[in-house]
């Protein structure tokens, strides 16, 4: 699994998933709200932490330094 995420995607990952979590404790949601709002805290949180993101992967889009570019044509 190459990754497919640079710095500030990863940066920006981990502010929205702490989010995520801290609005477990400032909301109060419930039982469900709280299992979503966990889901996607956990979520953000393992992509940014391995770099790695499926959707990214899906769309063909990549934002660190090192990707490698690859033509269609070649």
């Amino acid at each position: 699994m190459q990754q497919n995420m640079g710095s500030a995607d990863s940066f920006i990952r981990v502010l929205v998933g702490i989010s995520f979590l801290v609005n477990i404790i400032i909301l109060e949601p419930g039982h469900i709200g709280t299992i979503v709002l966990l889901a996607l805290g956990i979520i953000f949180l393992a992509t940014a932490w391995i770099k790695y993101c499926h959707a990214y992967k899906m769309f063909e889009v990549c934002t660190c330094s090192n990707c490698k570019k690859t033509d269609a044509n070649e």
